[in-house]
């Protein structure tokens, strides 16, 4: 497909408050601005992330470190790749292997991982020896070591996969759900979206039940609504609500998830993606080519292979 949605692994989690320094694209080097674009710290990064937790992740040639607000290096760049600060630790790669690091620098988790994501409601989804498990931030303890992917905590349940099934286990790596589930997504708002079967519908995370909506597709519950597509609608996408009623007409080409109050769109195919909010208007015009969600009110776009980032109100923080 021509056009498509950025996928956010390391990145996905990572914070930036509003008020914060925005990556600022000048060219192929990046450096942060105030919101609004007034240049706070000069471009000569290779690549720069949101704020988050008072640090930014950033990359000097091949390598990655952080730096503070006024632009000091706070953690020299030397790693191979690295995950924003969350819960006040950083995943880091070092000789092929991860751990997580302090903002000092000082290693908080030693470096003995194959995989590390960012820390989330005190765990963060592991691999080691070649299988996924759950690291709790606390006790520093690796459980439920036995699935093919752990994908990060939400309401207290991470999705796991096994054999092409998704299920769910909760902190202390207890089997939840079974994996069962074709597709599945992470608990938003009490609700998550699954496939059981050939049938979409919802979990509940009070009664854990499975209730099927009428719909050939329906995306992640977020922000109190899913994408979805039903064969009335002839390939068209809109919005759902927990309950599978209609929210936003099917009237797009291809819809992704709602955060802030905002979802990438695309009205057709020979177009680019913008944004909507939750009635469905248009708020930042028709035209790139990829697209991210938002996170501490910015969002990453790309257009003509140009990576940027853009505030709610479509302001694009580039030279």
């Amino acid at each position: 497909m021509k056009k498509a949605i950025f996928v956010l692994v390391l990145a996905c989690c990572a914070g930036a408050q509003a008020q914060e320094l925005i990556p600022y694209a000048s060219g192929r080097k990046w450096g942060y601005a105030s919101p609004g674009g007034k240049l706070a710290i000069r471009p000569g990064y290779d690549y720069a992330e949101p704020f988050s937790e008072g640090l930014a992740l950033v990359r000097s040639g091949q390598y990655y470190g952080f730096i503070d607000r006024s632009g000091r290096k706070a953690i020299t760049p030397k790693y191979q790749s690295a995950g924003s600060f969350s819960e006040g630790c950083a995943p880091v790669k070092t000789r092929g292997l991860w751990g997580c690091v302090d903002k000092s620098g000082k290693a908080v988790v030693p470096f003995e991982y194959e995989a590390l994501l960012p820390f989330r409601e005190g765990a963060a989804p592991a691999k080691k020896g070649g299988r996924w498990g759950l690291l709790l931030k606390d006790s520093r303890e690796f459980r439920g070591g036995i699935y093919d992917e752990i994908y990060p905590v939400s309401e207290g349940l991470a999705r796991a996969r096994l054999h092409e099934k998704y299920g769910y286990i909760d902190l202390s790596g207890k089997e939840v759900l079974p994996p069962v589930y074709s597709e599945a997504f992470p608990f938003s708002g009490g609700f998550a979206a699954a496939k059981l079967a050939d049938r979409y519908g919802f979990i509940s995370r009070d009664t854990l039940a499975f209730k099927e909506k009428p719909y050939v597709d329906i995306g992640p519950y977020s922000d109190g609504l899913s994408s979805a597509q039903s064969l009335e609608a002839e390939g068209r996408c809109g919005y759902i609500d927990s309950d599978g009623d209609e929210a936003i007409p099917f009237t797009f080409a291809m819809c992704a998830s709602f955060a802030e109050g905002l979802a990438p769109a695309l009205k057709d195919f020979k177009g680019g993606w913008g944004y909507i909010d939750k009635t469905g208007k248009t708020v930042i015009n028709y035209k790139y080519d990829q697209v991210a969600g938002f996170r501490g009110g910015v969002a990453k776009v790309t257009v003509k292979d140009r990576t940027f980032y853009i505030d709610a109100k479509g302001f694009e923080y580039r030279k």
